[in-house]
């Protein structure tokens, strides 16, 4: 495991118990409709699933105890790997999984 990962799974780790599985508890759409809609369903899903502890604006936030993912930079099977430990209330499809792994990478790359 590179030395730079370290820190960020240590944040990771400490966003697991700080999170408690318990959702944002404000969305409207469930996940499996988001990810049955267009393109937008990874920002959807991300939103509703990981939006109440995770950002993707570049600047932590300490409301967002998950941190900050735009300047994660992790490889695609790392991302995908840590998603699908995070505590929220319906563990996502792996479909879901990765649309929420193609819409953070494509904000990592600045395509978003």
């Amino acid at each position: 495991m590179s030395r730079r990962l370290l820190p960020v799974l240590v944040a990771w780790c400490a966003a697991l118990s700080a999170c408690g599985g318990g959702g944002s508890g404000h969305a409207a759409t469930t996940p499996r409709r988001a990810a049955a809609g267009s393109g937008s369903g990874g920002r959807i899903l991300f939103t509703q699933a990981c939006g109440a502890c995770h950002t993707l604006s570049g600047h932590n936030d300490p409301r967002h105890q998950g941190g900050d993912l735009r300047n994660f930079h992790s490889s695609r099977t790392q991302l995908y790997q840590l998603a699908s430990e995070m505590p929220i209330r319906r563990p996502l499809s792996r479909a879901q999984l990765d649309a929420v792994v193609r819409f953070v990478m494509s904000v990592e790359a600045g395509r978003s």
